[in-house]
Order: structure tokens, then C-alpha cells, then sequence
């Protein structure tokens, strides 16, 4: 069976996962859970990080649709899952997952470290990370849902970790002008204080859960400076041949030049907020639309792709941006 083929069927099982995860959500908040939660807890916790696991195992891996690799990533991602939807209380089955799946997601980033270091010559003419990082993911994973969130796990801890003293990239950025450094700063404040709070309160009757919900906010934290960085390394340029749309983990997208239709200044929100837009601005509103003759594929976090036939944007410096696009694309 090949990839054309198993589309559908991985896409029924995706869907199928995500609802029982609702489901399973709105069990836990229920009278029935109420009444029995130690054996609704162990119930859940299996069906959501063994069941789902095992029913990819014999749809896809055992068929060969799938690499076996795969469901090293889906198991990590399905303990956690499971984590976050049983309460604290009840988190021992999980816990005891945990012992196994925390040890797999290191082997993961291990393997895709060991893999970029042997292709790090071939790939010296492609010097974005993200994209080498995905092509090695695609070639351990597969091209799948799996490999794209590996990939956005690397590329998070890669930049979250070891790109504080690298110089910003030439090219226009994004984050300047809306300060988002100082609103970066902020948020992480507030979440070591958030954090330091639950887990004084979560420790004095599980340490090993507090633990757990601590390690969870720093990912989380690890991922916002990741993205920074990678807004601050990663700008927009403009060549001879397309415009690179790089938007931190959240968009990335290369544009011919000559696909670009028309280049105007947004005059209202009806202009860039309809689907079809791909807003690049953070904190403000894009002030420049750039219309294109077709449409395009943009690409998100964890693989999520998104037609467009614009891009309204905000450089933080607008007037340079646009003089630049104007040149190179003849308008």
C-alpha cells in the first residue's frame, strides 16, 4: 500500500485519536469518573498511551505503511496526552509510562542529532536549520504528521538551547517593532512564578507529579525562546528567483517573485482578515498585502499546511521592505 493510499486511513485514525481524547476529557469530568476514578484513571491512561499506540502498530507499521520508528514519537506524545487529561491525582499508570517514554524521546532527538551531524556537509549549501532538520526527520520517520512534529521538537530545543550568542540574521525581521523581546521576557516571568506556585502545591502530596507539571512548563518555555530565536535568525529575504516568509515555527513559505500579482497597502481588516490571508505581524496589524496569482502552500507548526493567495504583513522596517519587493519583482 503506498502513501496515496494510506491518507485516508491515517487520517481516519487521527481523527478517531483526537475524539476519543475528547471523550475521554469530558469522562474525566463527569459523575461517573466521580465515582470510580482509580479504574477509570488506569482505563484511560492504557487506551490513550498503549491502545491507540498498538491499533497504529497493526494498521500501519505491521502493513508497512508505516517505519516502525514512528511510534517511538507517538507513544511520547500519547503518555503525555494521557497526562494531561488525567487528573494529578490518579497520574501513577502514567507515571510509570513516563519512566519509558521519557528515555525514548532522548533516544529520538539522539538519533535525528546523530543523523544531522553525518549529513552536515552534504547539506552546508542549505543553511536553514529547520529545513535540514526536517529532511533528516522525513528520512528516519517518513513524510508524515510524525516526522513534522520531531522535526518541531529538534528545531525548538535547537534554538531554545544554542542560539542565544548567535548574531541576528541580515534580512527584514518581525519582532522589533512590536517588542515582542520584552513581551517574550514577561511571559516567562510569569510562568517560572506560575510554575513555582503549582509546584509547591502540586509536591505536598505527589513530588513526583509536581515534577512532572515543572518539566512541562519549561518545555514550554523552552519552545517560546526557540521561536524567538528563530524569528531573530531565520528573517525575511528576498532573492532573484522568491520571497522567503519566515515567521518564526509558526509559518514558513518561498514565493517565485513571479507569482506575485500586486503589492498594496492594507486600508482595512476586511482586506488581510478572510481565509485565504497569511498574517505575519505579531502583536500589530499587517499594513502590506502581497497578492499572488495562484495559490500556495504555506507551511505551519507540525506540518500543518495552509492555502493562501496573499500575505499581509508588517517588516519592522515597512518602507524598506516594500521598496525592496517592488525592485525585485518589477512593480
Amino acid at each position: 500500500m503506498d502513501r496515496a493510499h494510506s491518507a485516508n486511513p491515517l487520517r481516519l485514525f487521527s481523527v478517531g485519536a483526537i475524539a476519543y481524547a475528547a471523550i475521554a476529557i469530558l469522562l474525566v469530568r463527569s459523575q461517573v469518573y466521580a465515582a470510580h476514578p482509580d479504574v477509570l484513571a488506569w482505563g484511560l491512561t492504557f487506551d490513550l498511551g498503549i491502545s491507540i499506540p498498538l491499533i497504529y502498530w497493526f494498521l500501519f507499521v505491521r502493513t508497512g505503511v508505516m517505519r516502525p520508528m514512528t511510534l517511538i514519537p507517538l507513544f511520547v506524545i500519547a503518555i503525555g496526552v494521557a497526562s494531561r487529561i488525567v487528573p494529578a491525582g490518579q497520574h501513577h499508570f502514567a507515571q510509570q509510562l513516563g519512566y519509558v517514554a521519557a528515555p525514548l524521546d532522548l533516544v529520538t532527538l539522539w538519533m535525528v542529532a546523530r543523523r544531522l551531524m553525518r549529513a552536515r556537509s552534504a547539506a552546508a549549501e542549505d543553511g536553514d536549520v529547520p529545513t535540514r532538520i526536517a529532511q533528516v526527520t522525513r528520512q528516519l520517520f517518513g513524510d508524515g504528521l510524525v516526522a513534522a512534529f520531531v522535526a518541531l521538537e529538534v528545531s525548538s530545543v535547537y534554538y531554545g538551547l544554542f542560539c542565544w550568542k548567535k548574531p541576528a540574521a541580515p534580512g527584514f525581521s518581525i519582532y522589533k517593532r512590536s517588542g515582542w523581546d520584552t513581551v517574550l521576557i514577561c511571559i516567562l516571568v510569569l510562568v517560572t512564578a506560575e510554575s513555582i506556585g503549582v509546584h509547591l502545591l502540586i509536591q505536598a502530596w505527589s513530588v513526583r507529579t509536581a515534577w512532572v507539571v515543572t518539566l512541562l512548563d519549561l518545555y514550554g518555555a523552552i519552545w517560546l525562546l526557540g521561536d524567538y530565536h528563530a524569528m531573530r535568525l531565520r528573517p525575511i529575504t528576498i532573492d532573484e528567483q522568491s520571497l522567503h516568509v519566515r515567521f518564526g515555527f509558526r509559518w514558513s513559505i518561498s514565493i517565485p517573485l513571479s507569482a506575485i500579482n500586486r503589492i498594496e497597502p492594507i486600508r482595512s481588516e476586511s482586506d488581510w482578515k478572510r481565509k485565504g490571508v497569511l498574517k505575519v505581524a505579531l502583536l500589530d496589524e499587517p499594513r502590506l498585502l502581497i497578492r499572488l496569482d495562484a495559490p500556495a502552500i504555506a507551511t505551519g507548526l507540525a506540518g500543518i499546511r495552509k492555502t493562501i493567495d496573499a500575505v499581509a504583513i508588517l517588516p519592522d522596517d515597512l518602507e524598506a521592505f516594500e521598496e525592496t519587493l517592488r525592485k525585485a519583482v518589477q512593480i
